[in-house]
């Protein structure tokens, strides 16, 4: 079947078929002059081979003009689509002339504006600029199209980090920086991400863009940005500022933002501190817990939640997460909040323990600030609180950022020291945002690191990270502290994860932040 199904298809081949007719014309020609040969030209023989040859030439005829026919019509088919190539190919040359002159259009508005602003991919890789980014960066445009937000930003990318996560979620953050080795006013800025496109679970990116506040600030404690919390933030005491800009001649439209961005967020006839203080006195905050998944079986500690923190009015009111916390560190607040996190999770704790005797208290983590991380008195209350008989001191971990750690050592080492006898754990945030070395660990009794969202979220894409992330886990494991990778979003990055051996996962593809009264 296989020969005569090979014999058929190299048959019916165009060039076969036309052979095969020409040598069947001439079998039978010379059948014609042998058969008049040997039949001494028989009238009969004669008639039936002249007609057997005149339908084998008819045939041939028919062949080749069915041959010019089809040749003539595809032809004109392919002159057809030479013109249809040739008007797409025009209108393509249009349509790229048109987007150039656009892009230069857009380029021109873009480098006009007196803001920096910059477009950052999923990658956290920085894809478009301004001419006032690169004055800001002091950076050449190669040096910023295509390079890591983290490699631009340099100093300010810690600063920056916490907000990454949610603008990359689809919510748009603001919160204010002052861009490190500068002091004065003209390079204090308001931060917004606004996601691309808008009102997108995930996003493609987002517009990274900063607004100087060219007016001074009335006279405020200064708190470094906190670095554990995610969200939209407010300008401070922008009402005062809003006043000198006017009266110098300064751009009262920057301020006029900002001042509306408070109003929403604290309320236009309301003192921000003292909304603070009395959320704080009524318990108007919000303990929030997201889950930190265990990647190895058998794990030490199966149930682990980082605690975050939300005012009550943001939740009423739908305004985005985190917005009084730098309102909170401009006024010198942060350690009472702090305070309050630790009194309320460890109330909340025994309480369900009451509710429920059978209940095992997770571990939990908790962020803390650079002020109350320079406090030795927090140290001391935290001890205090856990003398509240049946809370196990291991169930705290507190958070401290990889950066804190490298500019304020003796301060965290002295913090460590004073609460790991009680069995308080500890991790180190963000490790590797700034540089992969571990020289910072010497002295520091940590639990866990947590791994840059940045490396975790580019290990499929970039070698570079995937080298990065596989030294720390090595490195991790012959030193006994445990790893946890954050920003994780999706299922292929969780298997690699697993792959290399890190022990836990955290992030919105695992699971979003939710009321501590949810937890099972």
């Amino acid at each position: 079947m296989s020969l005569a199904r090979n014999f058929l298809t190299f048959v019916g081949r165009r060039p076969v078929r036309i052979a095969l007719s020409l040598g069947l014309t001439l079998l039978l020609g010379v059948l014609l002059v042998a058969t008049i040969h040997f039949t001494r030209y028989d009238l009969q023989w004669l008639a039936f081979l002249g007609g057997v040859l005149f339908a084998a030439v008819l045939a041939m005829a028919s062949h080749a003009s069915k041959a010019e026919w089809l040749i003539a019509r595809r032809t004109k088919q392919l002159e057809r689509l030479r013109e249809q190539l040739a008007e797409a190919t025009s209108r393509s040359k249009s349509a790229a002339e048109a987007l150039r002159m656009a892009e230069l259009r857009i380029r021109l508005v873009a480098d006009a504006l007196p803001m920096p602003a910059l477009y950052v991919d999923r990658e956290l890789r920085c894809r478009y600029h301004n001419q006032a980014c690169r004055e800001l960066t002091a950076l050449a445009a190669e040096n910023i199209d295509g390079q890591l937000l983290r490699d631009v930003a340099g100093a300010a990318y810690p600063l920056m980090l916490p907000y990454l996560e949610q603008s990359l979620a689809g919510a748009a953050v603001s919160y204010e920086l002052v861009w490190p080795g500068k002091s004065d006013a003209s390079t204090k800025f308001t931060v917004r991400h606004v996601p691309y496109p808008p009102q997108h679970e995930r996003p493609f990116g987002f517009y990274f863009q900063l607004l100087p506040l060219v007016a001074q600030f009335p006279a405020l404690p200064s708190v470094p940005v906190r670095n554990e919390m995610t969200g939209t933030t407010a300008a401070v005491a922008l009402a005062a500022a809003v006043d000198t800009d006017a009266e110098t001649g300064g751009d009262g439209g920057n301020a006029l933002y900002m001042r509306s961005i408070t109003d929403q967020l604290m309320g236009e006839d309301d003192d921000p501190r003292a909304k603070i203080e009395r959320a704080l006195r009524d318990d108007h905050l919000l303990l929030l817990a997201q889950k930190i998944l265990p990647l190895k079986s058998g794990a030490p500690d199966p149930s682990c939640y980082e605690i975050l923190l939300r005012l009550q009015e943001e939740e009423d009111n739908l305004l985005p997460p985190g917005g009084f916390i730098p309102v909170a560190e401009q006024y010198g607040m942060m350690e009472e909040i702090d305070r309050w996190v630790v009194r309320s999770l460890i109330s909340w704790c025994l309480g369900k323990q009451q509710a429920d005797p059978g209940w095992r208290v997770p571990l939990f983590c908790i962020n803390l600030s650079e002020t109350t991380l320079s406090n030795p008195e927090f140290a001391r209350f935290v001890r205090h609180e856990l003398q509240r008989p049946g809370f196990a001191a291991h169930a705290l971990c507190f958070e401290i950022s990889d950066i804190e750690a490298i500019n304020n050592h003796a301060n965290v080492r002295r913090f460590i020291s004073a609460l790991k006898p009680a069995g308080c754990r500890f991790t180190l945030d963000a490790f590797g945002s700034v540089k992969v070395s571990f020289a910072h660990l010497k002295g520091l009794a940590v639990d866990f690191i947590k791994i840059d969202g940045v490396i975790i979220q580019n290990i499929l894409k970039t070698p570079a990270d995937l080298a990065k992330l596989k030294a720390i886990a090595t490195v991790c494991q012959k030193i006994g502290v445990r790893t946890i990778a954050e920003f994780v979003e999706s299922r292929e990055t969780l298997d690699k994860l697993r792959e290399l051996g890190i022990d836990y996962a955290q992030g919105f593809g695992i699971a979003r932040p939710e009321p501590i009264a949810k937890l099972p």
